[in-house]
């Protein structure tokens, strides 16, 4: 029987090669680990053993199926990352919970979809020249936009809104040369950190510009409260960071359904992240 499955989506069937890093090391321990897509109707989830969400790049653009694939997964087998994260962690707007329990986040103002917004009132009332635009279920750089008020700008906002609710946060300069730094946890705990840059193309592991990075205590600091703020433990998670005005560490997103864990920019993280999965044959579901 399958001990484990990896889950990924269609554009990338065998894996992101980074989490194959771990895959290995499990196969290697004489774990029978399994790849499959999410959304595949031929796979039977009741004998997949734990499954593990991992590269599933499509989600946002299928969140109502996707959400419906992780319950009717979590009813047959242990599911990783917990179903009640999935469902926190879906819409963006788990950020304004973390910053209600003292985390330190990003400024972010809140459109529906189906409203009327005129994005130079928005701008001009929250006091910004510039701001980021997106949908607030996305990933990588989907509908992803600098904005500061443009005819083209206005646009994208309305053409957004048809279908989306959407964020609104200020454009942090800091990004430019500081770049975002990416906290990885692994069963809760600080694993490593990696340094991306800004609005970067969705890619496997390395291939967008990412590079090793070693966090700061203020940055770990602020990842861990975000961390122990979360409704349930993560088995796996990271933490994206800006650093504001005054260079104080500012959580922009705290992804728990499909980050990429940047394995390979640290000797032991594969194994750490082999050694947490491994751990999960010993709990009950």
């Amino acid at each position: 029987m399958t001990d484990f499955t990896f889950v990924t989506y269609s554009g990338m069937p065998e894996l992101d090669a980074d989490d194959r890093l771990a895959v290995d090391v499990l196969a290697q321990r004489g774990y029978l680990v399994a790849i499959a897509v999410w959304d595949d109707p031929a796979v039977d989830w009741s004998g997949a053993g734990t499954v593990i969400i991992r590269s599933t790049w499509d989600y946002n653009l299928k969140h109502e199926a996707f959400l419906a694939w992780a319950e009717s997964v979590a009813r047959v087998a242990p599911l990783y990352n917990p179903l009640e994260l999935v469902r926190w962690n879906i819409h963006k707007s788990y950020l304004s919970d973390l910053a209600s329990k003292g985390v330190s986040v990003v400024p972010t103002l809140w459109l529906a979809a189906r409203s009327r917004a005129e994005l130079r009132k928005v701008l001009a009332g929250a006091g910004w020249p510039e701001a980021v635009i997106k949908p607030s279920i996305g990933l990588s750089t989907y509908g992803v936009r600098r904005v500061s008020g443009s005819a083209e700008d206005q646009a994208h906002l309305d053409a957004l809104l048809l279908e989306h609710d959407v964020m609104v946060q200020p454009f942090i300069k800091s990004v430019q040369d500081n770049g975002e730094r990416s906290l990885m946890f692994i069963d809760g705990t600080y694993s490593h950190a990696a340094r991306k840059t800004a609005f970067q193309p969705l890619l496997p592991a390395g291939e967008a510009g990412e590079t090793p990075a070693e966090a700061t205590g203020a940055e770990i600091a602020v990842a861990v409260k975000a961390m122990q703020s979360l409704p349930k433990a993560a088995l796996y998670a990271r933490v994206d960071l800006v650093h504001g005005a005054a260079g104080e560490p500012l959580v922009i997103e705290c992804e728990l359904i499909e980050p990429t864990l940047f394995l390979g920019m640290h000797p032991r993280a594969a194994h750490r992240f082999a050694d947490a999965v491994a751990a999960l044959t010993d709990l009950k579901v």
